[in-house]
């Protein structure tokens, strides 16, 4: 406990320093609010006795200072996936940090790394969520059970094709692009199969790439106050809508402009 009543200085100042900016860091990588990752961050600095360390968190990145220059320092978050599991893990650090359950440095670093490394479900249950999602999200819009069942299989194929680009780094628009083509296709061909309208399966299964997250949390920081990670969010939002559009929309252009009809 003698750690915690000193004030830190020096090394140990760089040290909760790095630690309090790989916690912001983790947390906006898996899908934290902006404001509760500043939040977060405040919390543990206060808690370790850093009391003039200043923070703004954005969508994409971290900026902040413990008081002098050379404690200065700007992090970047270049991409971001979704594990509520780890935000989780990581706001129970700070509740316990703030109680004084973890009192030094040396275990707050330790669950740090144990909080970064829970892993992602096995790439089975993925693609059993793809499935589920695209199926009952078919009959929500109004297709049969036809319609369900390709929607399935187009669900299967997309969180396949997602998990392969997740380990060979393809990311950005190309992906969100490529997955909803894959998608339409998957699902005119199996509605083609089993005799049904393909509308239906195509929007189903086009739900589970929807921005529905980065939506949700550009109005959050609204309402919150911060209009820049808003902004952000919201155009983040704006352009995976627009690159799901194209990605079907491809598709269904090809596939009217081949057999001169449209999709129905």
């Amino acid at each position: 406990m003698a750690e915690r009543e000193l004030y830190p200085d020096g090394e140990q100042r760089r040290r909760i320093m790095d630690f309090i900016m790989a916690a912001g860091q983790t947390l906006l990588e898996n899908g934290a609010e902006v404001f509760r990752v500043e939040q977060t961050m405040e919390i543990m600095a206060a808690s370790f006795h850093l009391r003039e360390f200043h923070v703004y968190v954005l969508t994409n990145g971290i900026f902040a200072s413990a008081g002098t220059a050379e404690m200065s320092e700007v992090r970047n978050v270049p991409t971001r996936t979704t594990h509520l599991g780890r935000v989780a893990a990581v706001n129970q650090l700070s509740r316990q940090i703030a109680s004084g359950e973890v009192d030094t440095i040396d275990e707050a670093e330790t669950r740090l790394a144990q909080a970064r490394c829970i892993p992602f479900p096995k790439d089975w249950v993925q693609l059993a969520a793809g499935m589920g999602g695209a199926f009952c999200f078919a009959l929500i819009f109004g297709g049969d059970l036809k319609a369900g069942l390709a929607a399935a299989a187009a669900g299967v194929a997309a969180n396949a094709y997602l998990l392969f680009c997740g380990r060979h780094g393809v990311g950005g628009g190309f992906r969100t692009i490529s997955t909803a083509a894959l998608i339409t296709l998957c699902c005119i061909l199996g509605c083609s199969l089993l005799g049904t309208e393909a509308s239906h399966a195509i929007i189903g299964t086009l739900m589970i790439l929807t921005p529905g997250i980065a939506f949700t949390m550009g109005i959050r920081d609204f309402v919150q106050g911060d209009y820049l990670s808003g902004t952000i969010r919201m155009i983040d939002a704006l352009l995976i809508a627009a690159s799901i559009a194209i990605g079907a929309g491809l598709v269904l252009s090809l596939y009217a402009f081949l057999k001169g009809v449209a999709v129905v």
